[in-house]
């Protein structure tokens, strides 16, 4: 089961998903992107790009969206950055690979934190980089979570960690950051974090409704909660008088070492 990744663009919902995914957390993708350091003509790498809204900007900071490429298992989603002059690969960073120094900024982001293999990946990652290039790790962390005063909404997404840890999905390693980086000896490292605040019908507590939803039918046969269960969380969810926090994004950022 390592390795299988779950929420897939199969799923109906997914464009819906991934949209609000990117409105709740581009803003920090940018600011971490900034602080590490990007500049007009440099070569940009969006590793697991989904539908596209960081390699579109990255192709504004460049000045060139020829100097983008953008990546996913499944590109389906980025097909409209063909026609805006992104360079847009079926890419898979498990097995798939570029030339050394081949780009001056990665960032990736909601991808490593599925992968078992994420420590390697990020060693080959660097490998991809100028000298002074830049690779930006953004990943979720759930530990707002599990301090939550509310025990229905804490057990719905509780489930949510159990079920994609049993396809070797790891919250907690981006709760480690910067220390991923720090074991690869890169330079000029930083840390940023959101904890998005919750709100039930508001657009974060439509991405974690969807979340749960994409994922019913295997929390449910993996015992990890119950349909009833997951029907009061998703009332929660819509109930504008809810407030809690979300699960964190944590980004980290580093140059290679020399």
């Amino acid at each position: 089961m390592d390795n299988e990744y779950v929420l897939t663009k199969d799923w109906p919902g997914e464009q819906e998903r991934l949209g609000l995914l990117e409105a709740m957390v581009d803003g920090l993708s940018t600011d971490a992107i900034r602080a590490a350091g990007v500049q007009p003509g440099a070569r940009c790498l969006d590793v697991g790009a989904g539908s596209g809204s960081i390699a579109r900007w990255l192709a504004r900071q460049v000045g060139d969206p020829a100097l983008v490429v953008a990546t996913d298992v499944d590109a389906r989603l980025l097909a409209p950055l063909d026609a805006e002059g992104v360079e847009v690969l079926v890419h898979d960073v498990v097995v798939d690979d570029f030339p050394p120094q081949s780009f001056d900024v990665i960032h990736c982001r909601s991808v490593l934190e599925h992968l078992v293999a994420r420590d390697e990946i990020v060693g080959r990652m660097l490998e991809w980089l100028a000298p002074d290039g830049a690779l930006v790790l953004v990943d979720c962390a759930s530990f707002p979570v599990a301090s939550s005063p509310d025990a229905v909404y804490r057990d719905a997404m509780q489930a949510w960690v159990d079920v994609l840890a049993l396809t070797g999905t790891d919250y907690d390693w981006s709760r480690t950051f910067p220390t991923p980086l720090v074991r690869h000896d890169c330079r000029d490292v930083g840390l940023m974090l959101s904890a998005p605040v919750l709100r039930g019908g508001s657009p974060a507590a439509r991405f974690w409704s969807l979340t749960l939803e994409t994922l019913r039918a295997r929390i449910v046969a993996a015992e990890l909660s119950t349909d009833p269960a997951l029907d009061a969380a998703q009332r929660l969810l819509e109930d504008p008088d809810f407030w809690d926090l979300a699960p964190a994004f944590s980004a980290a950022w580093g140059r290679p070492p020399r």
